[in-house]
């Protein structure tokens, strides 16, 4: 368990670099990223980056496959596709597909709350971070470009479970 907290505690560290808005010491120097607004989120989204060292225990958890995509409406709902081979180009013949709607909400500043509609399940609670200015870092091997979000879901005690970089329209 203590193996568990501490694995817990070093991804949080190292994705606070990534996924937390930029914190200058410097009051002059311009933040790279963000917290997230709603009208960060409302668009169509690509995954673009896919790496964390957490593992979840069902395997066949849609976060882990390779080619995801997300729909997120002003409203309020949103429709997301994930599939182990590459989704169509255009997103509409994506979503058309797609029956099940969830919905999301701000709950604060930079944290949000999705929800499967008609779920007896609970929620899901990310913080979402938006990039303001291309970044590259090398050691992680990582490029996030202006526009780009880093949302990190929250785990049942409040530890980050997975992140993930998305893309406004492709990646």
């Amino acid at each position: 368990m203590r193996l568990t907290r501490l694995a817990a505690l070093v991804m949080m560290v190292s994705v606070v670099g990534l996924a937390m808005p930029a914190q200058a010491a410097d009051k002059r120097a311009k933040p790279y990223s963000r917290f997230c607004k709603p009208s960060d989120l409302v668009g169509t989204w690509r995954l673009v980056k896919f790496s964390t060292p957490h593992e979840f225990k069902d395997s066949h958890a849609p976060y882990l496959l390779p080619h995801q995509m997300f729909q997120f409406l002003k409203g309020g709902s949103m429709k997301s596709a994930h599939s182990a081979i590459p989704l169509p180009d255009d997103p509409t013949k994506v979503f058309q597909a797609i029956a099940s709607e969830s919905s999301y909400m701000f709950a604060k500043a930079g944290q949000v709350t999705m929800k499967a509609k008609g779920a007896e399940t609970g929620e899901e609670t990310w913080h979402c971070v938006t990039i303001m200015e291309d970044r590259k870092i090398e050691a992680r091997q990582v490029f996030m470009k202006r526009g780009d979000l880093v949302m990190t879901l929250v785990g049942k005690n409040g530890e980050p479970a997975f992140t993930r970089q998305l893309r406004k329209g492709g990646a």
